[in-house]
């Protein structure tokens, strides 16, 4: 009987981009910054920039997953990315679309 790796595919791939869009939502909520886009607008500019900030590093993570204090440090990391390059970015391609 071959071992079930569903669990640990699941925390590999899902909980990374679960980490992304808990760090938008923290920056929104707690930490808005001045002129900031609405939520909706960073959440749906979230999915292109998450599957190029996130799937590097997924397998960083799998590599680091027997290792919890590497794995949690990994994961703050992606967070962090949410919360600083989203709404950064938001912020850019509105002042861009306002330009044109």
């Amino acid at each position: 009987m071959e071992p079930n790796y569903s669990l640990n595919n699941f925390v590999v791939l899902l909980l990374p981009f679960l980490c992304y869009y808990l760090g938008i939502f923290i920056r929104k909520i707690v930490f808005p910054g001045t002129n900031s886009p609405p939520l909706l607008h960073q959440l749906l500019l979230g999915v292109p920039v998450s599957l190029v900030v996130v799937s590097p590093l997924v397998p960083v993570l799998a590599k680091t997953i027997s290792d919890l204090p590497a794995f949690l440090v990994s994961l703050g990391i992606i967070m962090e990315h949410g919360m600083l390059l989203n709404e950064t970015a938001t912020r850019h391609l509105s002042q861009l679309r306002k330009r044109a």
